[in-house]
Formats: structure tokens, sequence, C-alpha cells
């Protein structure tokens, strides 16, 4: 009975073009991708070492060559075989992102308790020939003892599909039928090669399995971010819920790469992602060094998250190593020298946090949360701060605020140099919890237009100016109208002004008392359409418009003389930075180039005499800041004006 061949030979091209596959996607990275490969690799030396026992059987003389080349084939293929579905069996552990559960060495001796039996076997076969045989005169012959390596090639292939079944909810139905097609597959056909041993298909039903594998599991394109060779931000989110649901403890590291968008534009996009994936390459190398499994995620324009298995691992020292080789290599990596400004947190789960939201919402918050040049933090210590409960229960706070008008309106008064006195005031929004007190404009404005109900909370600041200058005569009190800064949202309604000629006729308030401000990161936003329509609209209607936060960003010189403003704010930072000649220079330019063109300028934030006087000096129209006054609850701005504008009653 003659060996049909003709299956292993067409398997050897597959496993070759599986191989090409894997390096070609870079596949290289990774428990997952690193098992595979050890498993393809196995399986082809199986596959030739398959071939060569039947070619030396048929070919080879009836010599000791031949014996001795046939029994060490033989050795190889079952060697091979074990080794295939012992791979296969970790291989299903780490697909299925549960390599936790193996990374104890008692657990792998249990896993490979069954694989020192098999060798045993093999070890002891040339004195019992318990196995299998290879004679001159027979040819090739099967021992008492085959079943039992049979046995354990069907059990590990067993015990893999039963695992994958069971983690089945983590996976698409594709995956999940692809991953135990190579159980399946190979159990089918080593039940076939058993009774029929002259068809050799146990190698090629591997081989299609791989493929299989290959195409519908093991895609890149899915879960890597190409631009760096790192696993993606969706590879992260999918990898933190299984974490969170089988109530794994592991250390998340999350850096933030405070200064990654503006280096992004600097360095152009080929030279940043090669200056990251060189970080991430170093990040890399201490964990290998350290054998320490970990996974490297990375996110746009500059998170990295690596998610560690070993809850005893020194975060804080490895933090400190790779920033220091940061340092040493920027100049290699960037030749201006400029470099990455990284903020690390470390979040040990669930102990810190457990909730999923909570976790990727701190990744990309808890910087803001940092003092100074602290390079590195741990969650615990954030969790523990006022800030950081506010933040975590943003949606109840600003849902109860809409719902019960926990929302309050503050005055700064505005000095007029011209005057010497105040002539108007910024309305700025306040929210007084009952249970968290006072909370930041600076945390529930973004969270707001993060969560959609900014348009809300900016009609109530519309209307509630409307009212407070309805009830009050702004003559009387010396002002000649009130700012109110308008969110990108509102920007954007096209019932915009018609709903600002409602508030007008509502309370019977005049255009020319309402002065409407934008932001300069809004304005750069504002294009043709409906951002430019409104202005024009709401100009025409005679409302007018400051330019707020100028200098904080690029400012476009030919948009600000476009755009219908009256009043450019000059920002803080501007004012901060007179005390150096430089900024002072700035300065004086800024205020010489806006009274060039007509408009009337605001300096915010000023707070020291010195500052106050420089500004005037210098030709400043307006002033606002503590120097004069914080902003004011209604009633006390409406006192601070009768004293201060000496209004008579």
């Amino acid at each position: 009975m003659q060996t049909v061949l003709y299956f292993d030979i067409c398997a050897l091209p597959i496993f070759l073009i599986i191989i090409l596959t894997v390096l070609i996607r870079k596949m290289t990275r990774g428990i997952t991708n690193r098992l595979f490969i050890t498993l393809i690799i196995i399986l082809s030396f199986m596959t030739l070492s398959d071939i060569t026992l039947e070619l030396s059987l048929r070919q080879l003389p009836a010599d000791g060559l031949r014996i001795f080349t046939a029994t060490l084939s033989a050795y190889i293929y079952y060697t091979t075989q074990s080794f295939a579905m012992l791979g296969y069996y970790f291989f299903s552990f780490a697909v299925t992102g549960t390599w936790f559960r193996v990374r104890l060495n008692k657990i792998k001796m249990m896993i490979c308790a069954p694989f020192v039996l098999l060798m045993l076997i093999l070890l002891t076969n040339p004195f019992t020939g318990a196995a299998f045989t290879v004679e001159a005169e027979t040819g090739y012959a099967r021992g008492f003892l085959i079943w039992v390596i049979y046995a354990i090639t069907l059990l590990y292939s067993g015990a893999a599909t039963l695992y994958i079944v069971h983690l089945r909810r983590y996976m698409s139905k594709t995956k999940t039928l692809s991953l135990m097609s190579l159980s399946i597959l190979i159990v089918g056909a080593v039940v076939f090669q058993f009774f029929y041993p002259q068809y050799l298909v146990e190698t090629i039903a591997a081989a299609f399995s791989c493929l299989l594998i290959v195409l519908f599991v093991l895609r890149p394109e899915e879960i890597t971010d190409a631009s760096v060779g790192s696993l993606s931000l969706f590879a992260y989110r999918r990898e933190l819920k299984k974490v969170l649901d089988m109530k794994r403890r592991v250390q998340i590291a999350v850096v933030d790469f405070i200064n990654a968008k503006q280096l992004y534009y600097y360095l152009g996009e080929e030279r940043y992602c090669a200056y990251l994936a060189q970080i991430i390459k170093q990040i890399e190398t201490i964990f290998v060094r350290e054998h320490v499994f970990c996974d490297i995620y990375f996110e746009q324009p500059g998170y990295i998250y690596v998610i560690i298995e070993n809850m005893e691992f020194d975060v804080e020292d490895c933090v400190r190593r790779v920033y220091g080789d940061m340092v040493r290599s920027s100049e290699k990596a960037v030749s201006s020298g400029e470099r990455l400004i990284p903020r690390v947190c470390c979040i040990s789960v669930p102990d810190d946090i457990n909730d999923f939201e909570e976790i990727i919402r701190l990744g990309h918050e808890f910087s803001t949360q940092l003092r100074g040049d602290c390079l590195y933090t741990k969650a615990s210590d954030i969790v523990a701060s006022r800030d950081y409960g506010i933040m975590s229960h943003m949606d109840l706070i600003l849902n109860r605020a809409i719902a019960e008008h926990k929302f309050r309106i503050y005055y700064q008064p505005i000095y007029s140099v011209a005057h010497g006195r105040f002539i108007s005031a910024e309305a700025l929004i306040r929210l007084i919890d009952d249970e968290y007190g006072f909370v930041s404009p600076g945390i529930f404005i973004p969270a707001a237009e993060r969560k959609g109900v900014i348009l809300p909370i900016g009609d109530f600041v519309l209307e509630d100016v409307h009212r407070f200058i309805s009830e009050n005569d702004l003559d009387k009190l010396g002002l000649e109208y009130i700012e109110v800064n308008l969110s990108v949202m509102q920007c954007l309604q096209e019932e915009l002004p018609a709903k600002l000629a409602m508030l007008g006729e509502k309370y019977g308030v005049s255009p020319d008392k309402v002065n409407l401000e934008i932001t300069e990161t809004t304005s750069a936003d504002i294009g043709a359409g409906i951002m430019d329509n409104n202005l024009e609209m709401l100009s025409g209607m005679g409302y007018t418009f400051s330019l707020d936060d100028f200098g904080t960003g690029y400012s476009n010189m030919q948009r600000v003389s476009r755009l219908p403003l009256k009043i450019i704010k000059l920002d803080k930072s501007l004012v901060d930075d007179m005390q150096s000649p430089d900024g002072l220079s700035i300065m004086r330019n800024t205020v010489k180039m806006m009274r060039d063109i007509d408009k009337e300028l605001v300096a915010e934030g000023v707070e020291t005499e010195e500052n106050l006087q420089c500004l005037e000096e210098l030709g400043c129209h307006f002033i606002q800041g503590y120097y004069f006054s914080k902003p004011l609850p209604e009633d006390e701005f409406v006192e601070f004006l009768k004293k201060h504008n000496k209004v008579t009653a």
C-alpha cells in the first residue's frame, strides 16, 4: 500500500506563503504573533519530516542509512506534531487575550505534563519499540503506544477548542470559527489518517487552518496603528474591556505627550511617527529585558498605553529610564533638538478604578491635573482629589444644573482708560452644585461641549443677560453694553440671529447693549457658510463683536481684519509676559497694530498696578482683571458700579 504524498507536498508552499504574509504585514510583535510564527515553523518541519519519512522508505536502499533516515524523520514528525498542538493550546490563550492565565510556572507545568509524557514515550521508544519501529524488512510500523501519542494530540486540540468556545463572546463568529478550524480539521485529519494511513492529510488540514487564521483572525489592519507599528486604540479599548470583564489585575501606564500636536506639525508626519516608533521600541526593550509581559498601544496624536501583567513591576523606574533615553537620543531623532514632553500616569486595575469609561477618560485628562514639570503620577493620587470627583460625576452635575437651574451669571467689570470708569462688563457663567459646591468653568464647559449640552447652557446665558439688562438701567449704572461669550456650537446655529432678535423683543433690549464674544479658536473655524452668515446678519442687526483670548493661538491677522470685530481682547498670557523685554515688545507691537486697524483693545487678567500703568502708557483702551474686581454675583456687581462709578440714586 503506497502512501499518497501529494497532500504533504501541497502543504509546504501554503506554509511558505503564510510565513511571507506574516513578514510582509509585519506581524512579528506581541506574544500572539510570536506564538503563531512558532506554530507555522513547527508545522513546516512536521510536514518536511513526514515527506522525508515516506521518501526514505521508498527511495533509499534497504540498509542502515534508510533505517536511520526514516527513524529520525519519524521522531521529528511525532515531536513536532506534539509541539504544534501544545503551541496551539498556548496560542488559544494569547489570541483570546488571556495569556495572563498561564504566566505562572506551575500553570505552565500542568499544561505541559501530557507533553512530557509523550516525550518520555519517544525517548524510551528506541529501547521498547512501543510507539513505532522502522526495520529493513517491514519498513515503518506502529506500536501499541502510538494511540497515546494521538490521544495527547487530541487532548490539546480538544482543550484549545473548548477554551475558544468558552471565550467566544470576546470574538466575532468568524474569528471563533477560524480559530476552531485548526482543532476541528486536524482532529478530523488525525482520525482519518489513523484508519487510512496511506493518506497524509494532517499537514494539509493544518495548512488550510493556519491560512484561515491569517485571513480572519490575525488582521493587523484591525488592531495595528500602521504609522508607528504598534497596537491601536481600537485594540486597547477591546483589551481593556476584557481586563475588566475577567477581573484581571494589571497595571496600565498611560503616556500623554502634551506637545504631540505641535511637534507633529513641526516635524511632519514621517519624522514624527519615526520618532514615536523609536520611543515605543525603547519601552518594549525594557520590558523584554525585565522579562515582563506587556502590550503597547498607541492613539494619535500622542498617547501610549502599556498594559502590564506584572503588578510588582516598578513603572516609575521604567518611566525614568525611558525618559532618560529620550533626552539622550533626541539630538539623533530630531535634528533641531526638539523632543516630546511626556506625562505619565500609572493606573492599578481594579484597585484604583474598575470602570471602562473612567479609565479611558482619566487617560485623556490626567495631565491636566499635574502641576509644573511633574513627569509621573499614580492614579490613586488623582482619584483622591476633589476635581477628579467632580469630573467623574460630570454627567450628573450637568444634568442636575440644567434641570434645577444651578447656573448663575457673574459679571466682571471692564475699566475704560479714556473715561476713567467702568463702562462695560463680561458675563461669566458659574455652576454652584448642591453636593460639590463651586465647579470651575474650566472643567464643566469643556465637558458640556463634549457631551453636547453646551447649547442649552448658552441659551440660558443669553436669556439671563437680557433679563439683567432689562431689569437694570445700564445708562444709570454707567454701562454701555454687556459682553456675552458665544460657543462654536451657538455660532453654527442657523437660528441664532432669530433667537437673539426674539430675546431683544421679549426683554426690550437694544442690540447695541449686547456685545458678542467669540474666541480666537472659534474665529479660526469660521469659514464660508453658516458662521460667517450669522456674524454678517447679527452685525447688520446692530450687534457688535469681540475677539476673546487673542494671542493664545496662531493669530491670523488677515482673518481678524476681515471679521466684523469691534474689540480685541488680549489674553492674560500676553499681559503676564510683559515682565520680560521680549514680552513687552510683543505687547507694544500688538497694541500698535490693533490701533492701526481701528480695533479697540481690552487687556485681560490684569492683576498689578505695574501692569495697569504699562498698558495705559502703551495705549490700551480697556482693562479687565482682578486688579479692579473678580467676577461678581449680580447684586454685588450692581453695588460695585454704584460705588465706583459714583452712581446717584
